[in-house]
């Protein structure tokens, strides 16, 4: 990024890149705000998300960008533990295990993108899209598993250092715990989605505070 230093613009993407995509998530028809429906109702999501495909096009083309821009940051947080002190080899797992999670959360956006951009009648939509979408939440679910993990190595690699935040990081590591959790629960039994999902949004905002944190630590110590 020109004259950025990599942990400059590392600090600002773990900063910024989740708060841009919680509000994204947000924006998601069918989720928080825009037609929010109970995500195992399979035929009221779809609903959902045709009848708002001018929205839903851009939040499902802008998120893996948000999820992109996270990464990088936790590789150049990686890049900075492992050039100095404690964590490298729990921060190295957390960095393998957000990227599988990321991919898969890209995957999920793109078949979300398919769906909202087929142009089918509402009634049609789901005889079409039903096995599309149960795909979208299993993927889903997987890779926040795995990301859940991801961020559960990464908080317990930052917690060994003494120029990070210790209990911040210790909390976010139960929170990335309760998340995984939530998650398995989630995919064990669909009817409980809407209830996990809110339970990882909790942990989502404890982990969007930690790598604030993290992130403005990091665009400091350059």
């Amino acid at each position: 990024m020109g004259t950025m230093s990599a942990n400059k613009s590392g600090g600002l993407a773990l900063m910024l890149a989740p708060v841009v995509t919680l509000i994204l998530y947000f924006l998601q028809p069918g989720g928080t705000f825009i037609d929010p429906v109970d995500p195992s109702n399979g035929p009221a999501a779809i609903e959902a998300m045709i009848s708002n495909a001018g929205l839903g096009k851009v939040v499902w083309v802008l998120i893996p960008i948000g999820l992109l821009w996270f990464l990088y940051g936790t590789l150049v947080l990686q890049s900075s533990i492992r050039a100095n002190g404690n964590g490298d080899a729990l921060s190295r797992m957390g960095v393998l295990f957000l990227l599988v999670g990321v991919i898969g959360w890209v995957i999920a956006s793109g078949i979300s993108l398919t769906i909202t951009s087929s142009g089918l009648p509402i009634d049609q939509a789901f005889a079409v899209h039903g096995s599309l979408y149960a795909a979208n939440i299993g993927i889903s679910t997987v890779a926040s598993i795995i990301a859940g993990l991801g961020f559960l190595y990464l908080a317990l690699a930052v917690s060994t250092r003494e120029d990070y935040n210790k209990k911040l990081a210790i909390v976010a590591a139960i929170g990335a715990a309760v998340a995984i959790i939530a998650a398995v629960l989630g995919g064990m039994n669909p009817s409980q989605l809407q209830a996990m999902n809110l339970v990882t949004g909790v942990t989502y905002l404890i982990h969007m505070v930690w790598l604030f944190t993290v992130g403005q630590k990091l665009a400091k110590g350059e």
